[in-house]
């Protein structure tokens, strides 16, 4: 069972829409690899600095209600809710489609515990009120979010965002994904010399060449689980050095984990 699925004050109603699955094309690019389909992650959003004329992305999240998105809190320490905005229903940046929503924020809140000055982060999670609820339509839907119970999550995982497809480049204009495999939290430990953080994920392709970069910090990780009987939103993406190097897997803040935190923030 997942949980979110009927707390009204939040409307935060857990999509359970079948998520389309890993595609079977061969060619897969670093960073982001393949065009997603128009649709295929309506829960995903991209956060954006703005003028309210233009705006420059910073990060992606995680629709978790219509009025909450999830993302990682390293995205917001040099910024101000005024400053922002997210967008809904987004695929190709450089084309209006008709099925975006600028929304602007009203507040954030990261987590207590968070740790700005140590990588690999801890705690790297947030929550971004926006300022007016978002209609959830095809384009745009809640996250599929695990409860505390859903610590099964496994296998080949996807990620999305419009992050840079190599280290160094400008963000993607259409929205790229990539499947990844979940690892061992000792992998990422050892890539990164740090210490065991219980409340982390490790993922990415120890060889190399697929993966996240820069832009795509607060997206989230999307992998089967067995106990919930769909695919599950059950990564924060929070950190990686490099876009896709080898032995340099990404890690992620394990959202089953922060279920508490989250629903003492959404529903005071």
């Amino acid at each position: 069972m997942l949980l979110l699925n009927s707390e009204a004050k939040s409307r935060a109603i857990v999509s359970l829409l079948a998520i389309l699955p890993i595609s079977s094309a061969k060619t897969v690019n670093i960073a982001g690899g393949q065009d997603a389909v128009k649709g295929q992650y309506p829960w995903l959003v991209s956060i954006e600095a703005t003028n309210f004329v233009e705006s420059w992305p910073l990060c992606a999240g995680i629709l978790i209600a219509d009025e909450w998105v999830l993302t990682a809190a390293h995205c917001l320490d040099s910024e101000k809710p005024e400053w922002l905005w997210v967008v809904t229903g987004e695929h190709d940046r450089k084309v209006e489609e008709g099925t975006e929503q600028r929304i602007t924020v009203s507040s954030f809140v990261k987590h207590p515990d968070y740790t700005y000055w140590l990588t690999p982060y801890q705690n790297d999670v947030a929550l971004i009120h926006l300022g007016t609820r978002a209609v959830l339509d095809t384009y745009t839907h809640l996250a599929p979010i695990p409860d505390k119970s859903i610590d099964d999550i496994g296998g080949m995982c996807e990620v999305a965002g419009w992050g840079s497809k190599v280290d160094g480049g400008e963000g993607a204009n259409i929205l790229q994904w990539a499947p990844v495999p979940l690892l061992e939290n000792k992998i990422c430990e050892e890539a990164y010399s740090s210490a065991p953080d219980p409340n982390a994920l490790c993922a990415g392709e120890i060889t190399g060449g697929v993966g996240t970069c820069a832009g795509d910090n607060g997206g989230g990780l999307l992998c089967w689980s067995e106990k919930a009987g769909v695919k599950v939103v059950g990564g924060v993406m929070s950190w990686r050095e490099g876009c896709a190097l080898p032995r340099k897997p990404a890690c992620y803040m394990n959202v089953a984990k922060y279920i508490d935190w989250i629903m003492s923030v959404i529903n005071p």
